[in-house]
């Protein structure tokens, strides 16, 4: 037992050291004033334009037809958990709690929106093997087609209000952004089973690497510009992507008898922190900049003891 928890503890650590680094040379930019706040938005402008958007598709498209066709019960798990754990706090906050749309709708994609691409390919891969890939897949789908364009629709609609743009020019104007009809093309054409070359797919991918790293990067210039603060909303968020949302999950699928394999797999995806998409999408929007920096950085930090805990719970 000693060995299993030092040896997740360790699994932890590597996975979510290289993201805390990542985010500490981007606050160490800001601070030797190398990098400034205008700066952060151009390096977000360019992940939301080109690196994310090629990134989505071509990881999309060399996904096999068969592990989109064959979604089994892990699958259509880790696809409600995702839709509920966004629409559910959308609702809350925006109705129960009398926040604001913009605010609603980042503090929803906060807790709905773990960093499965980012970090589920170093913790997941070695936790379930091959079966990872699956996992990574069925997570990144429903997050750029669901989540993600809603969540653009909703910002638009949010921003545009104060400027009196319809609800319809707003669902225009998000289903033109790249990051929005990128994954639905590339969905499209795996499931009608179009190929495209795979040196097409990797060549279009090149930048799409640089993702992770440009986005965790601009997050901690943002850091800097805004430091971490800890309110209600930012503990509540936290509380709920790294403890609520996959505490629930192995609650409710213990109780629908899932295995204890199907139950591992889930609830280690849920368990993933936040991801940098919320602080992407609040500097596109210029508003709740601070607080999602903030509830990233501390629900990242968190992660080493809630993940290891639900690791040590599952296994």
């Amino acid at each position: 037992m000693n060995t299993l928890s030092n040896n997740s503890m360790l699994l932890i650590l590597g996975a979510i050291l290289p993201v805390i680094i990542t985010v500490f040379l981007g606050y160490v930019s800001g601070r030797r004033k190398d990098f400034a706040w205008e700066h952060a938005g151009a390096i977000n402008k360019l992940v939301m334009l080109y690196a994310l958007p090629l990134s989505i598709f071509s990881n999309m498209v060399m996904t096999p037809r068969s592990v989109v066709m064959n979604m089994g019960p892990v699958a259509a798990a880790i696809i409600v958990a995702l839709i509920v754990s966004f629409s559910l706090p959308l609702l809350i906050a925006r109705y129960l709690c009398k926040r604001d749309l913009s605010l609603s709708t980042l503090q929803a994609l906060a807790i709905g929106s773990p960093a499965v691409p980012f970090i589920g390919t170093s913790v997941l891969a070695f936790l379930f093997g091959t079966v990872s890939a699956s996992l990574i897949t069925v997570s990144s789908i429903t997050q750029n087609v669901f989540q993600l364009p809603l969540v653009m629709i909703l910002m638009s609609y949010a921003s545009g209000n104060k400027n009196g743009t319809s609800f319809l020019k707003s669902v225009v104007g998000a289903i033109k952004q790249p990051v929005v009809w990128s994954p639905v093309l590339a969905l499209v054409l795996v499931i009608v089973n179009i190929h495209i070359p795979q040196t097409i797919a990797m060549s279009l991918g090149l930048l799409g690497k640089a993702t992770g790293g440009l986005a965790l990067f601009s997050a901690g210039i943002v850091l800097y510009s805004r430091s971490v603060v800890i309110t209600l909303p930012t503990v509540i968020t936290v509380i709920a992507r790294n403890i609520i949302v996959p505490g629930f999950c192995f609650l409710i699928l213990s109780g629908l008898g899932f295995s204890i394999e199907q139950i591992k797999q889930v609830v280690l995806t849920m368990a993933i922190p936040v991801g940098s998409i919320a602080i992407i999408i609040a500097m596109q929007y210029q508003t709740g900049e601070q607080e999602m920096a903030s509830t990233m950085a501390l629900s990242i930090v968190a992660s080493i003891l809630t993940m290891g805990g639900f690791i040590l719970l599952t296994f």
